[in-house]
């Protein structure tokens, strides 16, 4: 089995990311938050951003009114498989207010356990301990 590389656990927490790179550039758009970790998420967007290409991000969190600002960089960019209209770019987070990225991960981690949880929800189906 392939040792894992990652540092930080990934959550599938979904929040709509706003994106718009701070160059030149005509990258701008709004995405769903994807393997969000402590240093960075991933998004899909309908173009190719360049690696390095340094972004401002607006995250909303749900039933949270007030959003999440942050910058982020683009670490790399790959075409969907199968799909030839989409890409996912893997966004590295450059400057986050340390009481944002608690908000931001405290959402994606209840997130996370409510699917655990919803994972047996019937009870016929939870594990036994130390069965």
């Amino acid at each position: 089995m392939e040792k894992e590389k990652r540092k930080f656990k990934r959550f599938d927490a979904y929040m709509s990311v706003r994106y718009k790179a701070e160059d030149a550039q005509k990258v701008a758009g709004i995405s769903l938050s994807k393997d969000l970790s402590r240093e960075g998420l991933k998004i899909t967007t309908t173009e190719s951003i360049k690696e390095g290409t340094v972004l401002n991000l607006e995250i909303d969190i749900p039933d949270d009114p007030k959003p999440v600002y942050s910058k982020g960089e683009v670490m790399w960019s790959k075409r969907i498989e199968g799909d030839e209209k989409n890409f996912e770019q893997g966004v590295r987070f450059l400057m986050m207010d340390p009481v944002d990225k608690f908000r931001v991960l405290d959402y994606a981690y209840n997130s996370w356990l409510e699917t655990k949880v919803n994972d047996f929800s019937d009870p016929e189906q939870i594990p036994e301990i130390g069965g």
